[in-house]
Order: C-alpha cells, then structure tokens, then sequence
C-alpha cells in the first residue's frame, strides 16, 4: 500500500502542474489505485504460497530423513538376521533304548539319523542349547495295543508340556511344542506315570518308528 500512496501523491501533484481535466486524472489515479491493490494481493498470495511451498519441502525433508533412519535399521535388522540363520542346529534320532518305562525316566532316543551341532547326547536322550533361542522340538511315538503312555517335555527338571496317549489298538502319535532355551539350558523328554509293559514298539523301518527331534529356529539377544 505504500507504493500506492506514494502513486497518489505524484499524481495529486501532476493533475495540480498538468493543463488536464482533474477529473480525467482522478479517474486515471483511480485505476492505477485498484491495479496496485490488485498486485500486492497477488503478492501477497504468491508469498503464501511460496511459505506453504517452503513448509512442504521442509517437511519432505524430514520424511526423507526419518525413512533413511529407517531403512538403516531394517538394513541392520536384516544383516543380524542373515548372521544369525547361518548357525544350523537340528537333530533327528530314533530307536528308544527302553521300551517300558518308569516314572522319572528320560526316554533316550540312541540312534540318531542327522546331530547338527552336536547339540544332542544320544547316550543320554538330552539336548542341550548351544544358544539362546527359540526352539522347536517333536516327538513321534508308537505304542502297542491297550497301553497307555504319560509324557513331558522337561527343561532342567520342569515340565513345560505334558501329554497323554492311549488306544485300545496299535496306533502312533506326535506330540511338538516350541520352547525358548537359554544357553546350556537342557530338554529331555520324561515318562510321567509308570508302565512295566513294552509300550513302545520296536523301529519298523517300512510301517513306523518312534523319532525324536529338533531346532533352534531362531536366536536370541538378551532374553531376560
């Protein structure tokens, strides 16, 4: 608005020196009056624009630094990852050592088929962790007819997941649980309730065969 007075001024002052109607020169003042209101309103919109331009660049900017953030996270969350699923611990053992059992007594499978990482004893029937992680273990079983067969899975003396299998027929059954193990924690599977009967039956290498199993499927920092 300043410049428009200033406009105003000079031409006060040019209808006062000039041999023109006044009121021609007023009319012309007048005019050039709205043209100058018109522009600096059109300034003034184009510097609010400019400033919403501006905020958007500058909150782009923060996007692009939060999304850099996240992506060198997830690169690093991969890469330990990728580190972390190169150590391989898996085994698989069949043939139990004693067909009947008592209470208390860990069933030890003694023939093992793969031991990756020596993690299981196969004189004792116990895995033991390498690492802390999460586990993943399964036992199948095979029982002869009108026998009954009580279970655990044991970690160090504790029962985490008991089962029950009973039929008035030969009949096999697997029982699989995962279970987060800390380092050099042991797991063994434990007969729960006594049975003087052969209960399992013996490996058939074409119909069945009681088995034993497992692995770390995953690692873990830090567990409480």
């Amino acid at each position: 608005m300043g410049l428009a007075i200033l406009l105003l001024t000079a031409s006060v002052c040019l209808t006062a020196s000039l041999p023109v109607e006044p009121q021609s020169w007023l009319s012309l003042v007048e005019q050039l009056l709205k043209k100058m209101v018109r522009m600096e309103l059109n300034v003034e919109a184009m510097h609010k624009e400019m400033q919403q331009a501006r905020d958007q660049v500058t909150s782009g900017l923060r996007e692009v630094d939060n999304m850099k953030q996240t992506v060198g996270a997830l690169q690093t969350y991969f890469t330990d990852n990728i580190n972390k699923s190169d150590t391989v611990i898996a085994f698989n053992a069949h043939t139990i050592v004693n067909t009947s059992s008592t209470h208390g007594q860990v069933i030890v499978f003694s023939n093992p088929l793969y031991n990756i990482g020596s993690a299981y004893d196969s004189g004792a029937g116990i895995f033991t962790a390498p690492f802390t992680g999460v586990y993943l273990f399964s036992a199948h079983f095979c029982i002869g007819s009108a026998n009954s067969w009580y279970y655990a899975f044991v970690v160090d003396s504790k029962q985490k997941i008991k089962g029950l299998h009973y039929n008035a027929n030969t009949d096999c059954s697997t029982a699989t649980t995962t279970v987060v193990l800390k380092h050099n924690e042991r797991l063994w599977i434990e007969c729960t309730v006594s049975n003087t009967n052969d209960i399992f039956l013996n490996d058939n290498k074409t119909y069945y065969r009681n088995t034993f199993s497992g692995a770390l499927l995953h690692r873990v920092e830090n567990y409480p």
